[in-house]
Order: C-alpha cells, then sequence, then structure tokens
C-alpha cells in the first residue's frame, strides 16, 4: 500500500466510540451498565491499537489477517492471568470490589477482563515492531551456557516458592514466576525465545515487549481508577506512595508481565499448535498439531480457568455492588420514589443532594429530612474506595458515618471494635488501613476518593 493511499481502518473509529460511550454510561451512572467501564475501555484501546498496526503494516493486523490467532490469544489469557489470581490466594496483594450481584455475571465478567491481558502486552509491542522502533537495536551478545540457563530455573523456581511461603516479603517475585522455566524450555526447544534473540545481540523483542507491557500497565490503572468495579491494592510496604490505584515501584511489574506472556504464549504454540507465532499471518501459519490434542489441551485449560475463577474471585471480592435499598433510612416506598425522580443509585443519590441541597430533595422525594441525610451518610461512605454497604453499616454501627470521623482513627483499635459487632462483615486490616489512609488524603486534598463517582461523604 503505497503511502498516498493509506487509510485508517474503520474499527479504529469504531474504538473510540467503544471508549466514548463506556465513559458516558460511566458518568452518568446508567444502572446495569455502570460497572462495564473497563471492558469498554479495553476494548476500544485495543480495536485502536490495531486498527493503528494495520495503517503502518499495509493492511495486516491481528484483526485483518490475524484472527485466529487473535481469538487464540484471548483464550489463552485466561488461564495465564489465572495464575497470577491463583498467587493473590496467599499473597493478598489485590481484591475486587463492587463486581455485579449476579455470580454468572461476575464470572462472564472476570473471563472477559483476563482475555485482554495478552493483547494488551502485545499489541503495543507490535505497534513498535511495525513502525521499527528499535529494529536496528543492537548489544553484546549474550552467552546462553549452562550457568544462564540453571539460574533462570533455579530463580523461576524460587519465584514460585518464597511468595507462596514468606508472601509479605517476597510478593513481588510472582512477576517473574512464569518467565524463567519458560524462557529456557523455548530457547532449548526452538519455540521463539527471548533468550535466542540475547544470544544473538538483537534486543528489539524484548525491549518492545518491555516498552509494551509498561504502556499496558499504564493504561491498566488509568481505566481502573475512575471505574466503578474495580481492583484495589493492599501492597505490603508500599501503600503510601501511588499512582492511580497502583503502587509506584508496582510499575515495574508491568513489563515483567509482558515478557511472562510471551514466554508463556511461545511454549503454548510451540508445543499445541506446531509452532505457530503470534507475529505472522493466519495465511502464512503451517505445521499444526494435531487438533485432537488441542481440544484436549483446550478442555483442561478450560477446566483450570473455571476451578480458579471459583475459588479466587469469590475471596478476592470484597465488596458487591451497593443499591439503595441496603441503605439505612430507606425503605421499599423510599426506594421507589427516588427511582421515580430519576435517582436510581447510591452515587445519584450523593450527586442530587449535593447539587439540590438535602431539604429539595426531600421535599421532590416525599422522604423526611433526617432519614434521607442518613442514607446519604450512609451512602458516602459505602461508596468510598470500594468498602460497599455492609462494610459501612458496620462502621456506623460503631459511630462512624463521616469520611472525617474515619480519618481520625487508628487502624487496629479500629479493627477491633469492629470484630465485636455481632454479623460484622469480614473486614481485613489491609483494608481498614486503605479506607483510613483514603479518607486523610481526601480531607487534606479535597480529591474525592469513592468508586466512579464524585460523591464525598461529609
Amino acid at each position: 500500500m503505497g503511502e498516498g493511499k493509506r487509510r485508517v481502518p474503520w474499527w479504529g473509529g469504531l474504538g473510540l466510540a467503544v471508549i466514548a460511550a463506556g465513559a458516558v454510561i460511566l458518568r452518568r451512572d446508567v444502572e446495569g451498565w455502570n460497572t462495564a467501564w473497563f471492558l469498554f475501555a479495553w476494548i476500544g484501546a485495543l480495536l485502536c491499537f490495531d486498527a493503528a498496526i494495520a495503517y503502518f503494516n499495509e493492511g495486516r493486523s491481528f484483526f485483518a489477517t490475524r484472527r485466529r490467532e487473535l481469538l487464540a490469544m484471548l483464550f489463552w489469557s485466561v488461564p495465564f492471568w489465572c495464575l497470577f489470581e491463583a498467587f493473590n490466594l496467599v499473597i493478598d496483594n489485590w481484591h475486587y470490589v463492587f463486581l455485579p450481584r449476579s455470580e454468572l455475571a461476575q464470572a462472564l465478567f472476570a473471563f472477559a477482563a483476563f482475555a485482554t491481558v495478552m493483547p494488551a502486552c502485545f499489541f503495543p509491542a507490535e505497534l513498535l515492531r511495525v513502525v521499527g522502533v528499535l529494529e536496528r537495536a543492537r548489544w553484546p551478545a549474550l552467552r546462553v551456557g549452562v550457568a544462564v540457563q540453571l539460574f533462570m530455573i533455579l530463580s523461576g523456581l524460587a519465584s514460585i516458592v518464597l511468595p507462596l511461603v514468606w508472601p509479605r516479603y517476597f510478593f513481588w517475585l510472582i512477576w517473574y514466576a512464569t518467565l524463567g522455566l519458560p524462557a529456557v524450555i523455548n530457547y532449548r526447544c526452538g519455540a521463539p525465545s527471548l533468550l535466542r534473540d540475547l544470544e544473538q545481540g538483537r534486543p528489539a523483542r524484548l525491549l518492545r515487549l518491555l516498552c509494551g507491557g509498561l504502556c499496558a500497565g499504564g493504561m491498566w490503572e488509568a481505566f481502573n481508577f475512575p471505574a466503578r468495579a474495580k481492583w484495589v491494592y493492599t501492597v505490603p510496604f508500599f501503600e503510601d506512595t501511588k499512582l492511580f490505584e497502583m503502587p509506584l515501584l508496582g510499575f515495574v511489574g508491568f513489563p515483567l508481565l509482558a515478557l511472562e506472556a510471551f514466554a508463556f504464549y511461545s511454549l503454548l504454540c510451540h508445543f499445541l499448535r506446531g509452532g505457530r507465532s503470534h507475529e505472522r499471518d493466519d495465511a502464512e501459519q503451517e505445521g499444526r498439531a494435531s487438533m485432537r490434542g488441542q481440544y484436549l489441551a483446550m478442555a483442561l485449560i478450560v477446566a483450570f480457568s473455571v476451578a480458579t475463577h471459583f475459588v479466587t474471585l469469590g475471596p478476592a471480592v470484597l465488596a458487591l455492588r451497593p443499591l439503595l435499598t441496603e441503605l439505612r433510612g430507606l425503605d421499599g416506598a423510599s426506594v421507589e420514589r427516588l427511582r421515580e425522580d430519576e435517582i436510581p443509585t447510591p452515587e445519584r443519590l450523593c450527586r442530587a443532594i449535593d447539587r439540590d441541597g438535602v431539604e429539595a430533595v426531600a421535599a421532590r422525594v416525599q422522604i423526611a429530612v433526617p432519614k434521607l441525610q442518613l442514607a446519604r451518610r450512609h451512602a458516602g461512605l459505602a461508596l468510598h474506595k470500594g468498602m460497599g454497604s455492609w462494610a459501612a453499616a458496620a462502621l456506623m454501627a460503631v459511630g462512624i458515618d463521616r469520611l472525617s470521623q474515619l480519618a481520625k482513627q487508628q487502624p487496629e483499635p479500629l479493627f477491633e471494635r469492629l470484630r465485636q459487632l455481632d454479623g460484622a462483615p469480614p473486614i481485613r486490616r489491609a483494608q481498614l488501613r486503605a479506607w483510613i489512609r483514603a479518607a486523610r488524603w481526601s480531607w487534606v486534598s479535597g480529591v474525592p476518593t469513592t468508586t466512579g463517582t464524585d460523591c464525598r461523604s461529609p
């Protein structure tokens, strides 16, 4: 395709439209869709990346000429990320808040989000490749002898064992756990290999993957920060220095994640699909493995992913999407009148009261001012840092119904008071520290800390 005939593919515009639609839905708090911002954002972003790849690559891209490869990549991303969810059962570095109420909806949401992991790492790197960035990069060849291979194997095994034995001090090693051993196997069996690239003094692929992983990580955290359904980090020693939700040093893990994804996917391609590379068009692929072997492997991976999901996601989901019906001061009739006034969610209740005043809203919906104020305070706490309705109710039960009060608390004494409540939700110490820290930051900086809304608890 000549330079003068280049056209941006149509799906690039579609990607921008998907992102814009998700942003409008998030901002307007559209009930039923307000938890799906992350999927809107990433599907749109991947379409935009792919359109850029096609633009600079004579119309060739994952969506245009590598659709089978794209589907395989989406599929294998799920078990790849499930490995890290399994690690998180022990290291407990992140949890999810405000996911949908339905377990089926949670599973579909999780699988769709997990499926974007490999494309998110590979698409930016592929765009750099087709543009020619770093293609001529060279450095001294690495001698990949027995010592180097043994070091990678042992360090990889240590990165699996140490986080499970001493999670508080070695949690960070999980971002190398799936790199060392697969990288050596790829090198020895002839699969696409980063070690072989370095042995030849050609670091371009490694550097592009590092850049792609950092780009993906930045976008993940930027998309996650305003989301309603999101993840929250509680990483030991690094809770005070964050960009978005992520501790600053945590961004180092994203480039390593891209290297791990490449090693993992290359290994799968070599053994299950006859060496197919994600860098080649579908029409150029040769030497596929037997379909029976592929189907068996896919069935086993599906079973692993489903089992991992139900074992890991349950403990990781610490707060479900708050509902008006859960707020103190509101009965069924009050909720119906709020809905008739186009206030169907706690977020919209906060916004309406903050914008119009509690007396005006109370007059419109015919709810007593004290009851509406109580509901507003409950909503403000429930939305703070993904706390949720039940944990907010527990705080109110011990006399804390405003962020200004929460900001003055000390974690350990408050944790003990909450433990003594009858039927108190299982609040974790790390969660409580995160809520108090965010409340202090909110009242010092004036920046809201609620999820997916600009509501603040007065």
